[in-house]
C-alpha cells in the first residue's frame, strides 16, 4: 500500500469539506453550485 495516498486522501477530503462548509456559512448556495465547486477543486488539485 502507498502510505502517502492513505495519508493524503483524508486531508484533501477534509480541506474540500471545510471550504464547502465555509461557503455555506457565508451564504446559501445551491447544491449544483457546491458540486461545481468541488468538481473544480478536484480538477485543480488532482488532475
Amino acid at each position: 500500500m502507498n502510505h502517502e495516498i492513505i495519508i493524503f486522501i483524508p486531508i484533501l477530503l477534509f480541506m474540500i469539506g471545510a471550504i464547502v462548509f465555509t461557503f455555506l456559512k457565508k451564504r446559501k448556495r445551491s447544491a449544483k453550485s457546491i458540486y461545481k465547486l468541488i468538481d473544480d477543486l478536484e480538477k485543480k488539485y488532482i488532475y
